[in-house]
């Protein structure tokens, strides 16, 4: 393959579209080719302004509670059946429809108007809440950092030498405390890359498991706990940086190394 035919794979790398053997693949071939990194680097870089706090909306605090109870309790009873079904998985409501339709069916025939307001509105707010998405961007990158050689950019238990590798690499220097006495022992960091967007990763291990700790500049908005395809998250904001913390160790487990983290830093 060309670079020319390579270039419609750097752009779905940037979106976080392919798959870890693919992924793998454009990754090397950004190393040692200078216009497809520099490609790279302009879209990545495109993505992020796009991604601006000044780009994006955001919905109020409080507005899906404030809909519903404006609305009749029937329709709004159906509207949030909406919300609950597309909020999970696609691949876990795409197929079983008949039950939906049939309530959808119920709904229309009491007000038609009134429902097709309470779903475009439901659907409305669930789409400013983008945590499923971001979850699953991060879990492909931890599964990559994992299939692959690049777990480590810089690979050391020395939390003075993993901290200063990032001054000057991205916009943010992440915190990197160390956590051996915790039970979380440090083990290196990189650069990566979720949704388009740069994030310094720290890299920990519990036992067998890694731990991989996104971090970028901002405060996105998020639940605090996700659980993806067998994987855990934990997420926080602090000091203007967000977090992700991602592994496949049990729950309470991640839940102590946030804590950790978060006492330490």
């Amino acid at each position: 393959m060309t670079c020319d035919d390579k270039k419609p794979l750097v752009h779905a790398l940037a979106d976080g579209e392919l798959d870890v053997v693919h992924a793998r693949e454009i990754e090397a071939h950004i190393a040692s080719c200078g216009s497809c990194a520099e490609s790279f680097a302009e879209i990545v870089k495109l993505k992020q302004k796009l991604a601006s706090a000044g780009l994006r909306m955001q919905a109020p605090a409080g507005l899906a509670e404030r809909i519903m109870q404006a609305l009749p309790t029937r329709v709004a009873d159906e509207a949030a059946t909406i919300s609950r079904a597309t909020s999970v998985p696609r691949a876990r409501w795409r197929a079983p429809g008949s039950a939906w339709r049939l309530r959808a069916q119920g709904a229309f025939a009491g007000g038609a108007g009134a429902f097709a307001l309470a779903a475009c509105l439901a659907f409305f707010v669930l789409r400013a809440d983008t945590g499923n998405e971001i979850a699953r961007s991060l879990v492909d990158g931890h599964l990559r950092s994992l299939a692959g050689q690049h777990l480590f950019d810089v690979q050391s238990t020395d939390q003075h030498t993993v901290k200063p590798w990032f001054a000057g690499k991205l916009d943010v220097t992440p915190p990197v405390p160390d956590l051996a006495l915790k039970g979380f022992t440090l083990v290196g960091g990189r650069v990566d890359y979720v949704e388009g967007r740069a994030a310094a990763v720290v890299v920990y291990r519990r036992r067998t498991h890694v731990i991989n700790l996104f971090v970028w500049p901002g405060t996105d908005q998020a639940p605090p706990s996700l659980e993806l395809s067998g994987y855990m998250l934990r997420h926080w904001t602090k000091d203007g940086l967000t977090f992700w913390a991602v592994s496949d160790i049990a729950s309470p487990e991640l839940g102590e190394f946030a804590a950790a983290y978060q006492a330490a830093t």
